[in-house]
């Protein structure tokens, strides 16, 4: 089989969030072989981990298709789109690793999103999985806003959704704040029987711990009046960045990630008039941003 392999015959795409990570297996006519999934990938926050992540994604994507990593691993082009990579210190880690692939493309996974929901042309992207951002795309030039992690930022995100909660569950333990349903949902989501365990148990924790409990939210919002507080303060949130982020551009704007359809029903009617379907997912446009980079392949036996 290796004898037959050539350079750009396999294409792999990853998506790197804070929870997850997924790679696609691609041929050189752009079909899709196989999907893998692998941990958490914020290279900021991860490092390490979003390495291994990343591989364990990829190997996965390989076995999914049927292939075996080892007689394709030292030909694949894998391209990933990871958050937190267009720091410094994301870029120097990923430069440094001593990979298994053939090439290792890397841009933040804002990037990646946009070219994949636009099919490599100009538009907005509205992320809202764990995190929370949003993106412009306009003659080859990515602006952010947002994104800034939940500690200072990343509104209307399932982190910041999950924070948020716990915070004013603890207030109507205390009995600082009207007595509503938040405390006893909490604790009872986190298996806590007191606010010190609560606190025992999510002072520490990642932002994907808390992002658990944002789907929770959004069915405990249409009965309970703190939890719908939280919700519209995230809404509001996601229409200043969605009028923001297009402006008077007149782009589409693909609204993304594991909570859009949550939020979906919360915003503006101006929003939700230039919301477009995706044309790919992430994964796509990681490849995509690859094959625009790697103009000259060796395709040789």
């Amino acid at each position: 089989m290796t004898q037959n392999l050539k350079y750009g015959e396999y294409w792999v795409g990853v998506d790197g969030g804070g929870t997850k990570c997924r790679a696609e297996l691609f041929n050189e006519l752009g079909k899709s072989l196989g999907q893998g999934i692998g941990g958490p990938a914020n290279i900021a926050k991860h490092g390490q981990l979003a390495l291994s992540s990343i591989l364990t994604a990829v190997k996965n994507a390989v076995a999914d298709a049927g292939l075996q990593f080892s007689e394709v691993s030292s030909e694949l082009v894998v391209s990933a789109g990871l958050a937190g990579a267009y720091l410094d210190s994301s870029a120097a880690l990923l430069k440094q690793w001593q990979h298994p692939f053939a090439e290792l493309v890397f841009s933040s996974d804002l990037h990646t999103a946009l070219l994949g929901a636009h099919g490599g042309r100009d538009g907005v992207v509205i992320i809202t999985g764990t995190g929370s951002c949003a993106a412009v795309l306009q003659n080859g030039k990515v602006t952010q806003y947002g994104g800034y992690g939940f500690q200072l930022g990343d509104q209307a995100s399932g982190a910041w959704l999950g924070q948020m909660a716990a915070r004013r569950a603890l207030l109507a333990a205390d009995k600082l704040s009207p007595d509503n349903e938040l405390w006893q949902s909490v604790r009872a989501f986190y298996h806590c029987a007191t606010p010190s365990a609560l606190v025992d148990k999510l002072n520490s924790a990642l932002p994907g711990e808390f992002a658990r409990f944002a789907p929770q939210l959004f069915a405990l919002a249409k009965r309970d009046a703190a939890a719908e507080s939280i919700i519209n303060e995230g809404a509001d949130y996601l229409n200043q960045l969605a009028q923001r982020a297009t402006g008077e551009s007149g782009m589409n704007l693909v609204l993304s990630g594991g909570l859009a359809t949550a939020w979906r029903p919360y915003l503006a009617d101006a929003v939700a008039a230039r919301i477009q379907p995706a044309q790919h997912g992430p994964e796509w446009g990681a490849v995509y941003l690859a094959q625009q980079q790697l103009t000259s392949v060796d395709t040789s036996a």
